[in-house]
């Protein structure tokens, strides 16, 4: 769900602004932040073991940061902070430390599992836009992302999320100084100029998503946050059904269910497997499903793109932007259909409660 909400500025504004609010993100991590976050990677550099946590688009944003530090020899699962507090606090010890994901710092899972961690001895990083919540005051370290508020739906604080916890890896792994800055920087100058120009030209995206027929959003390495997340964004904001899958998995028997009715994005976008998600994507196409793509070089495929592709995008920066293009088809399509954009039926802002939706707490609180 989206966290931190400003009802005031529309879900488009926000996913426009996203590379100034990438920019001042950057920002304060190298000014006020950088102290919370060179603590932070000392944690994690003295743990045995690391686990990174959250829900919902907070759990997503954790994915790239576990393929960095993979990348490095570090091992750090995700785990859904449900499944964490109910079934895995094994993995909580004196020895462990958590990254604890929950733009809110409210969360009801997440706060339980904070007390569940203290209780059990370990360390306890909370990444937070507001610096006022129960876990930015509890956490051992408090990171605070420092994004502006959104609209409903998680737009600038979910790339702010991925950008603190890109570099908080990046302080565990190389060091802050290690280029990641320009790097960042990069990428929020290519979001501000292809948002506007992905936007100008989606107005023909709505009809690929038309009918109530199930999206599957496909994608591998860390841009399996950005399938996620889209799929959560047609979810909430579009209310269809929505998967979002790993391309490999797909594969492995989720195939069985394409006919003529079939529709998918595929994410070609993380260099070591774009040539089998193009593969993936033109056998799907042979099968008569529907079928769009995002990503560098498909000029040669017979798979539509969803739109043009920027060059030059940093690698492990892409999560950062090839979310974007879902975004905006999320909120045309939403706006095609006449819905009230951020208008909730049963979900809220921030989940509070493990047992009722929107409508109970309000019957409660009446």
């Amino acid at each position: 769900m989206g966290e931190n909400v400003n009802m005031n500025l529309p879900m488009v504004d926000n996913i426009l602004a996203q590379g100034d609010s990438l920019r001042a993100v950057v920002a304060h991590q190298y000014g006020a932040g950088r102290q919370a976050l060179e603590h932070a990677a000392q944690l994690l550099r003295s743990s045995k073991q690391i686990v990174l946590s959250g829900m919902g688009a907070s759990h997503n944003v954790c994915i790239p940061l576990s393929n960095l530090l993979a990348e490095q020899g570090i091992l750090a699962p995700v785990i859904e902070t449900a499944e964490l507090l109910y079934f895995q606090r094994q993995m909580l010890s004196p020895d462990s430390t958590l990254v604890l994901v929950s733009r809110s710092g409210e969360s009801v899972e997440a706060t339980k599992v904070l007390n569940v961690a203290r209780e059990r001895g370990a360390n306890v990083i909370g990444v937070v836009n507001t610096p006022t919540s129960t876990i930015a005051s509890q956490a051992t370290q408090a990171i605070y992302i420092e994004s502006p508020p959104d609209h409903m739906a998680a737009i600038q604080t979910y790339g702010g999320s991925i950008a603190v916890l890109l570099l908080l890896g990046a302080a565990v792994a190389y060091g802050l100084d290690s280029g990641i800055r320009s790097d960042l920087e990069r990428t929020a100058d290519a979001i501000s100029r292809w948002s506007s120009e992905w936007l100008r030209f989606s107005g023909s995206w709505p009809g690929f998503f038309a009918g109530n027929t199930p999206m599957y959003v496909l994608s591998r390495g860390a841009s399996l946050t950005s399938a996620f997340t889209g799929a959560l964004l047609l979810q909430e904001v579009v209310k269809i059904p929505a998967i979002g899958m790993s391309a490999a998995q797909f594969r492995h028997g989720p195939v069985e269910v394409v006919d003529e009715q079939f529709h998918a994005i595929v994410f070609g976008t993380q260099p070591k497997t774009a040539e089998l998600d193009r593969t993936l994507a033109e056998r799907l196409e042979d099968m008569g499903a529907h079928v769009r793509s995002i990503g560098p070089d498909w000029s040669a495929s017979k798979v539509v793109s969803l739109c043009a592709w920027p060059e030059d995008i940093p690698e492990r920066c892409v999560p950062l932007i090839d979310v974007v293009p879902m975004q905006i088809a999320a909120y045309e399509t939403a706006r095609w259909r006449g819905l009230t954009i951020g208008e909730l039926k049963f979900a809220t802002p921030v989940t509070l409660s493990e047992r009722d939706f929107a409508v109970q707490q309000q019957t409660a609180q009446a």
